[in-house]
């Protein structure tokens, strides 16, 4: 949505670098960790990788990552009048090493664990552009805040914004903060200066690579098959699993106990790695996976109601899958433990999951019993 003030039209020069320091201090007491501003020419180099990941088909199901890709690499298309993109780093998570997980539980990504981080940032966004309007009565100002649902590439305008770099797990990587953040973007008519772009700086490191469990990352990296993804499929991928997106079962096996999301390629990420800095880094309250759920009860999950279903997943991420999803991740998840050893208790719910009338959880539920069965023949 385009938020517009009327006014004396903006001088063509670029506004004081003083603008930007204020505001950056602005961001901080709205609780972003990061702010930065990039220019709004065409990010060539992030148009060129996207056209070449969809020819390669590796976006999946994403359709709308398809639609008109030069588009996305283009800020103006979403605001003819910009003439500067705002873009902030939300932090939802402390570098900090898991929680074991009991035997029965299934895990949830980080980012998912809080509010949904669409709503805060939108409206720590509004409340940038309302500070800029403050600080530039008078002039006429258009504003668009965009939270990746708009048609926008915002690692690639985050990395010209240096505030961050995309790493070889092609998440956005911010020294000093880690990638355990979600990014918002405010494209403005306000001439602010831009910041340098940041470099990459993985260098020979690969433990992200090594790290995925279904192998979805280029063998080189800064590369994802969204298909072999943990996250994409949980989230992503509706309807049921068969033998011809699974040959193999290594997809359903490589979820390993993630019902929502994988976070397994950040949490090997040195720039994740806790220091003593670790705790200054500011987290909203409202995102912080510390506060809230990090695991969820697969026998719940694979028996649960609506009603139930519609509570836990009120104001969060969760809420992008359908209860019957929910449930044939939970299956997954479940099959996976009982491949680790006998829990009498998921068996009964998956025995029950098995009698679905819903195709995706029905078999899920088969195939975790089949684990069972495989371990007992071992």
């Amino acid at each position: 949505m385009v938020v517009m003030q009327k006014g004396h039209p903006l001088p063509g020069k670029k506004l004081p670098d003083a603008i930007v320091a204020h505001l950056r201090e602005r961001a901080k007491e709205l609780g972003f960790a990061r702010l930065g501003v990039a220019p709004v020419t065409p990010v060539a180099r992030g148009r060129a990788a996207l056209e070449r990941w969809l020819a390669r088909g590796e976006h999946g199901e994403l359709g709308y990552m398809a639609r008109e890709p030069r588009d996305r690499a283009a800020p103006l298309q979403l605001l003819p009048s910009a003439r500067a993109a705002i873009v902030v780093v939300a932090c939802y998570a402390r570098p900090s090493a898991e929680a074991p997980l009991a035997a029965s539980q299934g895990r949830v990504a980080r980012y998912a664990r809080g509010q949904d981080y669409h709503r805060v940032l939108r409206e720590g966004l509004a409340a940038l552009a309302d500070w800029l309007n403050d600080q530039l009565g008078g002039h006429e100002l258009e504003h668009r805040a965009c939270v990746d649902t708009a048609p926008l590439l915002e690692r690639e305008l985050a990395m010209a914004a240096g505030v961050g770099f995309i790493g070889k797990n092609t998440m956005l990587l911010t020294p000093g903060v880690g990638s355990y953040t979600v990014l918002g973007v405010l494209l403005t008519s306000a001439p602010l200066p831009a910041d340098s772009p940041a470099d990459a700086r993985c260098g020979s490191c690969r433990l992200c690579i090594d790290a995925c469990p279904t192998a979805a990352l280029a063998t080189d990296g800064y590369r994802l098959d969204a298909r072999r993804c943990v996250s994409y499929l949980t989230i992503e991928r509706a309807g049921p699993f068969d033998d011809a997106l699974d040959p193999d079962g290594s997809l359903r096996r490589g979820s390993g106990s993630w019902v929502f999301g994988c976070d397994d390629c950040q949490q090997v990420c040195p720039y994740n790695r806790p220091t003593r800095r670790s705790d200054a880094i500011p987290v909203d309250p409202r995102l912080d996976a510390s506060a809230h759920l990090a695991t969820l009860d697969l026998a719940q999950l694979l028996t649960q109601r609506s009603g139930d279903y519609r509570r836990l997943v009120r104001g969060k991420a969760l809420g992008r899958t359908s209860r019957p999803q929910l449930a044939r991740n939970a299956a997954f998840a479940a099959g996976n433990r009982l491949r680790e050893g006998s829990r009498p208790e998921l068996v009964v719910a998956l025995e029950e999951a098995s009698e679905s009338p819903r195709e995706e959880v029905s078999a899920a539920a088969r195939w975790a019993l089949e684990q069972a069965h495989e371990r007992d023949d071992r």
